[in-house]
């Protein structure tokens, strides 16, 4: 493979998007798509005759490494990081307040990510998108996966002695697109108004 540009996605050359925000200092993310299946049985026969799909489930989580608010302004100490937000990085500033600079632009809504676990706004928090994007040996952005419609299920907060502070989130989703499909919706529901 000598003199081939590398070409994999690889935690170096990926960014990922919440709430069309770049995520800073995410140290990993995965997801899952499960499609539950079931074989019918019919009254006579011992085998089923055909594997029938029942439900399209997304989960996963994605770590950061946490930083507190202030680490981006012009009076903190030593060098600072390029193009994060002066809020921090906390859930709490993954909506539409937030300030960072290093966005890749289109895609994503305007959900609230922090309302997920404010139980003033459960009932009318609204959903959020999950992007990952690599960056092509020429510069340019390629998306690779889009996790659509999130609701943040779970937090995990850790910070060890000699180490730095992460925090990992587990999410739910309706669909997942990547650069190779789209995932349509499979029919009309009373809950979309149709």
């Amino acid at each position: 493979m000598a003199g081939i540009t590398p070409f994999f996605v690889n935690g170096a050359n990926a960014k990922i998007r919440v709430n069309n925000r770049v995520l800073a200092f995410c140290t990993d993310l995965s997801y899952s798509i499960v499609v539950n299946h079931a074989a019918p049985k019919i009254l006579g026969m011992y085998e089923a005759t055909t594997v029938e799909p029942l439900s399209y489930d997304i989960t996963g989580s994605f770590t950061v490494i946490r930083y507190t608010a202030g680490a981006g302004s012009d009076d903190s100490h030593g060098k600072q990081p390029s193009g994060v937000s002066k809020l921090g990085n906390g859930i709490g500033t993954l909506g539409p307040q937030d300030t960072i600079t290093n966005t890749i632009g289109g895609g994503g809504d305007d959900g609230k990510a922090n309302q997920s676990f404010n139980p003033k706004f459960f009932a009318n928090s609204i959903m959020f998108d999950i992007e990952v994007w690599q960056k092509m040996a020429c510069g340019e952005l390629s998306a690779v996966a889009r996790i659509r419609n999130c609701r943040l299920t779970r937090s995990d907060f850790k910070l060890i002695k000699r180490g730095v502070a992460t925090q990992t989130f587990q999410f739910t989703a309706t669909y997942v697109d990547e650069d190779s499909f789209v995932a349509d919706m499979s029919g009309v529901g009373q809950q979309l108004g149709h």
